[in-house]
This record gives structure tokens, C-alpha cells and sequence, in this order.
């Protein structure tokens, strides 16, 4: 197995969340939106968005130049379209630009993951970047 590089972490900024994970995960177009369904994403997204969560955002990104990355995870079914559909939605609301052309490069299998699991089986992924940028 490969390792990822790992970049210290020093000044990253805290997750925000938009919604608990059951409710995510018990939403009628999860599993549609997971693997695969663009509709069903935008539903989910639509329904899950917290107006308070991009509020902390946009106090948080306030006069960076930020480039929204979704992650293009291969589930076993399909690409789950859920991270496309919320940086979409985010870049409308924040004016933020949205690069769709990095992708991960191995299937982790974090669905249902515990936190250790999910730690010993990181993501790989690649892509074009450009130097100096806040993705």
C-alpha cells in the first residue's frame, strides 16, 4: 500500500459542520446522491445546507482567494455526487470558484468507517494545482 504525504497541519481551520451525520445519511436521496444521481445530490444538499454554517465560512474564508475542491470519491456503486453538489451550492452562496479536476486515486472504503479505520486508510489523489493557491 502506498502512503499519502502528509503536510503538517499548522493553521488549518476547524470543520464546519452542516448538518449530523444521520440526518445526512437519512435523507430519501442519500443513497441515490452516493452513488451516483447529480438530482438527487442537489436535493440532499438543498435540504442539509446550514445558512448558519455558511455564514462561519464566509467569516472565516473573508478576503481569501479560496478554490472550492469537491472530492471525487469512487464508491463501490458509483462517484458519490454529494461533495460536487455542495461545493456547487457553496460557490454560488460565497462567489467562491469551484475546481472539479482533482481526484482521488483509491477506493478507502470509509463508508460506515470507524475514526481509526478511516486514519489507516487515507486518500490518495491527483490532479492539476497551481502553486500558492488555497484550495
Amino acid at each position: 500500500m502506498i502512503n499519502p504525504h502528509r503536510v503538517p497541519l499548522y493553521d488549518f481551520p476547524d470543520v464546519v459542520l452542516h448538518a449530523p451525520e444521520p440526518v445526512v445519511k437519512g435523507h430519501p436521496q442519500y443513497r441515490a446522491a452516493k452513488i451516483g444521481d447529480a438530482l438527487a445530490a442537489e436535493a440532499l444538499v438543498a435540504d442539509a445546507i446550514s445558512d448558519r454554517a455558511v455564514e462561519q465560512l464566509a467569516v472565516m474564508l473573508s478576503g481569501r482567494a479560496v478554490v472550492l475542491v469537491p472530492i471525487h470519491a469512487l464508491e463501490s456503486e458509483g462517484v458519490n455526487e454529494i461533495p460536487m453538489a455542495l461545493a456547487e451550492e457553496l460557490s454560488r452562496r460565497l462567489g467562491l470558484a469551484v475546481h472539479d479536476a482533482i481526484v482521488q486515486l483509491n477506493s478507502v472504503g470509509h463508508t460506515g468507517a470507524d475514526g481509526f479505520t478511516r486514519l489507516a486508510n487515507q486518500a490518495l489523489f491527483d490532479g492539476p494545482v497551481q502553486g500558492g493557491q488555497a484550495y
